[in-house]
């Protein structure tokens, strides 16, 4: 399982990081989960390893603008190539299916494939009116492309149950808006098969022990029956991955994320804006490795930064501006009374503050996220 990270910047794109989407591969197939699909995702992906074809499902953590804006022109992108592709299957908040199809049909366009929206009707914890909930949903009609989902008696989302090896949960996370994290949960996998014991048997290795692996009991050509329970280890628990959406606090997830392999937070802003980022509906690294701690994880990625926060190499690679240009600059910002992350004390503000405080609070390792960072989630031992 590998996760690829497409854009890890936070309310808009810029020259040094792309909105907010993230690729994870399946172990054991070729499908592709697609998480968040800001501005500029289908360009990110024809810049990245991944294959756009081997989308199969698109998971939307809430509908803020970046983190969906990038979605119709993916979309329209890969009904050029929809010979190849298998059905979509999108999962987000209700109102994606508003989304989708009013952008395509505004557009005048059509998708050569089919697709199915399965939408999360909000619970109590999101804090939606319920008046909304019902005006919402009584404005789509009933349509074979969209199904909604109510929350489970054990407090998330079954989104999917022993598909492509694993299962994936959504869970309520607070932010301003009705925002989900995802749990992936693999499936156990095989025990460690002995070669070394098969071959102090008298038993050359061939086809039969990919079967062997599998659980299954074989006869070899000399009529010996061979067990799995003889030459396979006991099975080993899959990996288990939480991606989560902007949040304050995404305590839910805890119950569903002991042990977990990895989990990906958000970092928007440093703990000296801690009050700012909780206001917003967003983290810091306190935050983020507080409840990296809870989980007992073993890895914790941070993204979706404030434009404030530059990678090291933007700074680095930045050139010297005449003080006629820096006059000119700094008239503008007085003209516009602009205070968005932009004064001249944030200039040489790097990722590297957050990686630092995030440090202070936890020993689990901790990686700061750039466009296109991939992280593979090893195998358990």
């Amino acid at each position: 399982m590998e996760l690829t990270f497409l854009g890890t910047g936070s309310n808009n794109p810029s020259p040094h990081r792309g909105a907010s989407s993230l690729a994870l591969r399946i172990s054991g197939t070729s499908n592709i989960y697609l998480f968040d699909c800001g501005e500029g995702t289908q360009i990110q992906i024809q810049r990245s390893t991944i294959r756009a074809s081997r989308i199969t499902k698109i998971f939307i953590t809430h509908l803020h603008g970046d983190h969906i804006f990038g979605l119709p022109g993916l979309l329209c992108t890969l009904s050029a190539g929809a010979s190849s592709m298998s059905p979509l299957v999108f999962y987000g908040p209700l109102g994606l299916r508003e989304f989708v199809e009013n952008t395509l049909r505004l557009s005048y366009s059509f998708l050569s494939y089919k697709y199915e929206i399965i939408e999360l009707i909000p619970n109590t914890y999101d804090g939606v009116d319920e008046s909304i909930i019902k005006t919402t949903i009584a404005k789509q009609e009933k349509n074979e492309n969209c199904r909604t989902l109510n929350i489970n008696e054990d407090g998330r989302y079954h989104l999917i149950s022993n598909e492509d090896n694993c299962s994936v949960y959504a869970v309520s996370i607070r932010h301003r808006v009705p925002s989900y994290g995802f749990v992936i949960v693999e499936n156990d996998l095989p025990g460690k098969f002995d070669i070394k014991k098969l071959q102090e048997s008298g038993i050359k290795p061939g086809p039969f022990c990919s079967r062997l692996k599998n659980g299954e009991t074989v006869t070899i050509d000399d009529g010996r029956i061979l067990s799995p329970t003889d030459f396979v280890g006991p099975s080993r628990p899959g990996r288990c991955l939480v991606i989560l959406g902007d949040c304050s606090d995404a305590s839910n997830v805890i119950p569903f994320a002991q042990n977990c392999d990895v989990v990906v937070h958000e970092c928007t802003h440093d703990d000296n804006l801690l009050e700012k980022a909780i206001d917003f509906g967003h983290s810091t690294p306190s935050i983020a490795t507080s409840l990296a701690e809870r989980c007992h994880a073993k890895c914790l990625l941070l993204n979706h930064f404030s434009q404030r926060y530059k990678p090291k190499s933007a700074i680095e690679s930045k050139t010297v501006e005449n003080e006629e240009n820096k006059n000119k600059r700094q008239k503008r910002k007085e003209e516009d009374n602009d205070d968005n992350n932009n004064n001249d004390d944030d200039e040489n503000l790097t990722v590297d503050l957050l990686l630092e405080q995030a440090k202070q609070h936890t020993t689990i390792p901790v990686f700061i996220t750039d466009d296109f960072f991939t992280y593979t989630i090893p195998l358990p031992k």
